[in-house]
């Protein structure tokens, strides 16, 4: 055996003499009072950097909504004109004396001189109530009462 490696191996008389030494602390390194703080100072920094960014980006996404909200209201302020605009041409094209002045010009229509009614004689099972009732004019006839000048 060398004497290098007799140095190395260690004696049984040295293994007898070790003892534990406890520590007083828990960290394995013993820092003054401004290296505890750093670590705290650089979280506190992270976390106010993060409610900025936080911030910057809410305001970011509420300007661009407001943008797109202002041009949707400037769609529908067009199309509530375009609308009324439409609503105006509709009662327009509704009228009766445009639709009298289009039958007569355009398809040739002609007022008739006089309107006559056909009454046809009905005849329900053996009940004829109807039938008399209609002989003796005692039920209205339809549409004699929307015709002027009618002839019966």
């Amino acid at each position: 055996m060398s004497a290098r490696a007799a140095q190395l191996r260690p004696s049984r008389r040295a293994a007898s003499d070790i003892r534990v030494i406890r520590r007083s602390g828990r960290t394995l390194i013993k820092r003054s009072g401004s290296r505890r703080t750093a670590p705290l100072a650089i979280l506190g920094f992270i976390t106010v950097a993060a409610i900025i960014a936080g911030v910057l980006i809410t305001q970011v996404v509420l300007a661009q909504s407001a943008y797109k909200l202002q041009e949707i209201n400037k769609k529908l302020s067009q199309a509530e004109a375009r609308q009324e605009e439409l609503l105006a041409e509709m009662a327009l094209l509704e009228s009766p004396g445009r639709i009298e002045r289009y039958a007569r010009t355009n398809l040739g229509m002609i007022e008739p001189s006089n309107v006559e009614y056909i009454v046809a004689k009905v005849k329900v099972g053996s009940d004829n109530r109807l039938a008399e009732a209609l002989e003796r004019r005692d039920v209205p006839l339809p549409g004699a009462a929307t015709a002027v000048g009618s002839t019966p």
